[in-house]
């Protein structure tokens, strides 16, 4: 399983609804994780080496009346959260070929773009792990 795959299946515990990989589709109500074009790795003299990755969670929602965008941000803001969780307690992605070592929010959940019906919303997770050879 690649990594944005086991991402992917680790969101899947907070949110049921299935969450796409790099297309985020014209539904009412779509999910996607895509990876940001920036990647920081640390190489050491042992070979081990630590990787930290941003996936871009890109997010549809209907947004047509007030208590629906007061909705979308409580959800952003529930997953943050549970994120922040899952950090606290060492709860990671299970990553083949890889160790996951730290999540975390690096851009909160906010609004990017909306039209009359729907609302389109981001937030960027950061994903560190090791990679020993």
């Amino acid at each position: 399983m690649t990594i944005i795959e086991s991402i992917v299946q680790f969101l899947g515990q907070y949110e049921a609804d299935r969450i796409g990989v790099e297309k985020l589709t014209s539904q009412s109500t779509a999910y996607s994780l895509m990876k940001a074009p920036q990647e920081h790795v640390e190489k050491f003299i042992s070979g081990l080496e630590i990787h930290t990755d941003y996936y871009e969670l890109m997010v549809r929602r209907d947004a047509t009346s007030e208590a629906e965008r007061i909705s979308n941000n409580a959800w952003g803001q529930g997953i943050a959260e549970w994120i922040s969780r899952k950090e606290r307690t060492g709860d990671y992605p299970v990553l083949d070929g890889y160790v996951c070592t730290g999540l975390g929010i690096s851009t909160p959940f906010a609004l990017t773009s909306a039209d009359s019906n729907s609302a389109v919303y981001q937030m960027t997770i950061k994903v560190v792990y090791r990679k020993e050879n």
